[in-house]
């Protein structure tokens, strides 16, 4: 399997960089604008503006060019009071009991050698807990306010084209991701930075050779990475560590109230910066079998020895409150910070946008089934925590949205 991975490996990038009239200078050309792209990003931090643009729930259905052009420069955004402060209040407090209610802790000591993740993020593992059934879960990714932002973050893509019509931006799947609960003082969970829906594919997919066909053949101005085009038709490696869904947004809802130094989210807020990954991999310098340390069945990695200055964008996200939510472009790179220095826990329930679509159906099919068992779902380690978990959501509970959100309406 590794000789044939390393064999289309090399295939790849000679095929690649034919695409380009000098790669080399093709990368040079990106890496200008990656550099300016940065300076602006210190230039920001360094005033203490905001950088990450930022929304109210209740103003999203608003008119506001400008501001959807500083989103798709970002690739990323923040959605305030999207819930309630004290409902969120009740649902974190709800979410610790059903914990502590089901042993969580001892079952997790148990298997905790299934989930292999992030086995080749430096940082270590984060404190993930393997649940997606709680009802605290559930009514955050199936409600009728989360329905209302995702149908807002799809429709900032492009997603018809001349030759078929990629997804429905107003009509939504679910994709169950878990928590995080991450307690103050911890210095153990960080999540180095990385992009996440395939690592080597988008050399080696023709899928993903399409999506970013302007970035190899000298047209990076061109590239838009809000194209939806053949975005959900990428394959990606058969592992528990890879979504096999198209999200539009990868994201999250704030249970308590955290930001810089709290152990919590960092993003690298260039929603081109995947051109500079992806170039960076053909030069001369990388060993023609690797692509900059990628591994199949793994998150992309980014690290300091091939994307240094990239790395130099790196910025933590500012304070969130509870019921506030948190977006970024599958492309964009994104980790978590090593050590939490607040006082508080620092929770969060993870939520994908997943349109309507072929790619994203097939998948939930699947999810659906192992919901209905109480199982982990496809895209993550077996380690079936919830099976016979007490208040464990099951068909009988689920509101009618949340039946058609599952596909089981």
């Amino acid at each position: 399997m590794f000789e044939q991975i390393n064999e289309d490996i090399k295939f790849s990038k000679r095929e690649l960089r034919k695409k380009s009239k000098n790669y080399e200078e093709n990368f040079n050309q990106i890496k200008k604008y990656i550099k300016t792209e940065i300076e602006e990003i210190k230039k920001l931090k360094n005033s203490n503006k905001s950088i990450i643009p930022e929304i109210s729930f209740d103003s999203i259905e608003k008119d506001n060019f400008e501001f959807i052009k500083k989103i798709k420069k970002r690739g990323c955004v923040i959605i305030r009071d999207v819930f309630d402060d004290q409902k969120v209040e009740n649902l974190n407090k709800q979410l610790e009991n059903y914990i502590d209610v089901n042993n969580y802790y001892d079952d997790q000591k148990k298997k905790s050698h299934l989930d292999k993740y992030f086995s080749d993020l430096k940082s270590g593992k984060p404190q993930i807990y393997g649940l997606y059934w709680s009802k605290t879960q559930i009514e955050i990714r199936h409600s009728e306010q989360m329905a209302k932002v995702k149908k807002w973050l799809n429709n900032l893509w492009i997603y018809e084209n001349d030759e078929y019509k990629v997804f429905d931006p107003n009509r939504e799947l679910s994709y169950a991701d878990r928590v995080r609960r991450r307690e103050p003082g911890d210095d153990t969970l960080g999540l180095s930075p990385h992009c996440d829906a395939g690592s080597i594919e988008r050399w080696t997919d023709n899928s993903y050779k399409k999506i970013y066909k302007d970035i190899f053949s000298d047209n990076f101005e061109n590239f838009d990475p809000f194209n939806a085009k053949y975005r959900d038709r990428t394959i990606e490696f058969e592992s528990p560590a890879v979504a096999h869904v198209f999200r539009t947004f990868q994201g999250w809802t704030a249970l308590t109230e955290q930001g810089p130094n709290d152990g919590t989210l960092q993003l690298i807020p260039i929603a081109k910066g995947m051109a500079y990954i992806l170039t960076r991999a053909l030069l001369d310098d990388v060993p023609e079998n690797e692509l900059c340390g990628s591994k199949p069945g793994r998150a992309l990695s980014v690290n300091k020895d091939y994307h240094a200055l990239l790395l130099e964008g790196l910025i933590s996200i500012p304070k969130m409150k509870p019921g506030d939510t948190i977006w970024w472009h599958p492309d964009v790179v994104h980790a978590v910070e090593d050590k939490h220095f607040g006082k508080n826990y620092s929770n969060v329930v993870y939520v994908g946008s997943t349109p309507y679509c072929k790619k994203n159906l097939e998948y939930t099919l699947k999810q659906s089934k192992k919901f209905l068992e109480g199982k982990s779902p496809p895209d993550f380690a077996p380690e079936d925590y919830e099976i016979n978990y007490k208040d464990r959501v099951k068909l009988e509970n689920l509101s009618y949205l949340a039946k058609k959100q599952l596909a089981l309406e």
